[in-house]
């Protein structure tokens, strides 16, 4: 064997240089474990309900999971406050159009951000409409966060994609929206990253939607994943009064004896105000719950529950648009709506029907007809609602139908307090509708509630949708105050067997394949322990 190789260098020191080109090259080979490792951050609705948001990296792409305005007093400052570099974000994915899910999107781009945004295209469509009419209602205290050149490029960057397809982002990121039932154009998002060699799936729910009235198509059941990230807008309550369908594998299809005995029930307390001569207020908000009350509305007339010829008078401006956008989207209604539209039926007019400016539906109560007036603002104070009130009030005859959710401190949550006496917040009379007063009314007319509009799914819902996974690594409940967060992740890890957390806000988890699975309890019954309502659910086969 020569000493040397022909450089004149020793044989031992050229070997010993050729092998550890070789080590080199075989670890730039092997896959780089940190650029392997994938983060998700929780940024906004983490033991609070609004601002939501979740930055998904994998080390190639930064992905925003919604990205929404906080609502609350004590989080508004954080709506300008971005905890990255917008210009370092890949793609924004949108599961609906609701402002705490899309209202900051336009800062993004105001800030650098140049990817798109992915969403449903009726999501795209309502987000325009929303976003846009915001910037008509800023605050004059507050500066706009952003500006209609930057809901333009937001607009001009907005993947519309069908629900169902899957979309690859990326060689190693694909992504694919299921319909969420919440509202138009709402999804569930599922994705799947690679981990090194392996993948993971992850799955967003968004916010789920109530299948009690058969408007949207009930929430896609998704049965797999290792990460799911789900909403606790109830907590652990079910809706009151409310019984869930028994919960087996293979689910019961839609059951609408509760929706029927509900709805017989409101259209009842319709029709005894009506006789009784009385006018009935129901205020909505624009999006969904507006179109919900029409639909309901429309089938009492067409079952002979509230008569036919009853005026029903909706004076909002923006929920007229959306409303149209509504009929735009056949494809996404529940077979038993799609059913009437076949049948030619139109889901939100009906006899009786006068879809007018505010000022017409106002002098209508000069007619001294009863009436039905499904108005803006369902907590009664903005739009036309509090000039509704204010002429019905101190009437006993009349009724007030409260069908959403009250802010603690509204004037909606006051009236169903009890309050006797209410200051109620009317534009001046004489001006033109210019300016504004206050008004002291004392409650004279009924006031009730009726649940069953909501949008959300109740905890009952949410945990029977949970609970066709076999199996998860992880849940993390999200958009939902502290309370009802902390004790959603105890229900679920309780009843179903799978690990839940409630994050808190800026808390950055690493997600990773080779996490332990934890299997779905054998004999669970998902809704067991949970507060208030009538719940019963059987034991899962």
């Amino acid at each position: 064997m020569h000493e040397r190789f022909q450089t004149g260098e020793p044989a031992e020191i050229q070997w010993r240089r050729v092998l550890s080109t070789i080590l080199i090259f075989l670890f730039l080979a092997l896959p780089s474990q940190a650029q392997a490792t994938i983060y998700l951050q929780f940024l906004g609705a983490a033991r609070t309900v609004s601002g939501s948001a979740c930055l998904l990296e994998t080390g190639k792409l930064r992905i925003l999971i919604d990205f929404g305005l906080f609502m609350s007093p004590e989080d508004r400052f954080r709506n300008d406050l971005l905890p990255f570099d917008p210009s370092t974000i890949d793609y924004v994915l949108l599961t609906h159009a609701h402002s705490d899910h899309a209202g900051r999107i336009p800062l993004l781009y105001k800030k650098g951000f140049r990817g798109k945004v992915v969403g449903i295209g009726a999501t795209k469509v309502l987000t325009r409409l929303i976003i846009g009419a915001s910037l008509d209602h800023t605050d004059r205290e507050t500066v706009a966060l952003s500006g209609s050149q930057d809901i333009a490029a937001m607009m001009r960057n907005f993947m519309s994609i069908p629900y169902d397809r899957k979309l690859d982002l990326s060689p190693e990121i694909a992504v694919r929206f299921r319909n969420a039932g919440h509202i138009l154009g709402s999804a569930i998002i599922e994705i799947w990253c690679k981990d090194g060699e392996k993948n993971i799936k992850i799955v967003f729910t968004g916010d789920m939607g109530n299948a009690s009235i058969p408007l949207l198509k009930a929430p896609f059941d998704v049965r797999e994943g290792d990460f799911v990230i789900v909403e606790a807008t109830y907590g652990t309550t079910p809706r009151t009064g409310s019984k869930t369908i028994p919960v087996i594998f293979p689910k019961p299809k839609h059951d609408s004896n509760s929706l029927d005995s509900k709805m017989t029930k409101f259209g009842t307390e319709i029709r005894k105000t009506l006789e009784a001569g009385g006018s009935v207020l129901i205020p909505a908000f624009t999006l969904d719950r507006t179109q919900k009350v029409l639909f309901i509305l429309g089938r009492l007339k067409r079952e002979g529950i509230i008569p036919e010829q009853t005026l029903v008078y909706a004076d909002s401006g923006m929920a007229r648009k959306i409303t149209r956008i509504y009929g735009r989207y056949g494809g996404h209604f529940h077979p038993e709506a799609r059913k009437l539209t076949d049948e030619g039926h139109d889901l939100f007019r009906f006899p009786g029907f006068h879809d007018v400016s505010g000022a017409v539906s106002l002098r209508a109560h000069d007619l001294g007809k009863p009436a039905i007036y499904v108005t803006s603002s369902g907590m009664l104070e903005h739009g036309n609602a509090p000039q509704h009130l204010g002429k019905m009030i101190e009437d006993p005859h009349n009724l007030l139908a409260i069908v959403g959710w009250q802010a603690p401190g509204s004037l909606g949550s006051r009236l169903l307090a009890g309050e006797q006496r209410v200051i109620i917040p009317v534009r001046r009379e004489g001006e033109g509708g210019a300016g504004a007063g206050r008004v002291a009314k004392d409650v004279k007319m009924s006031i009730k509630m009726f649940d069953f509009f909501s949008n959300h799914a109740d905890a009952c819902q949410l945990l029977t949708w949970l609970a066709g996974f076999r199996k998860t690594k992880q849940v993390f409940v999200v958009h939902g105050d502290q309370e009802n967060t902390l004790d959603l992740a105890r229900i679920i890890e309780g009843n179903l067997g799978f690990k839940a957390v409630a994050p808190e806000l800026n808390d950055r988890i690493v997600l990773s394949a080779d996490q332990q699975y934890r299997e779905r309890k054998p004999g669970i019954m998902p809704c067991a322990g949970l507060s208030g309502g009538e719940v019963w659910s059987r034991t899962m086969e």
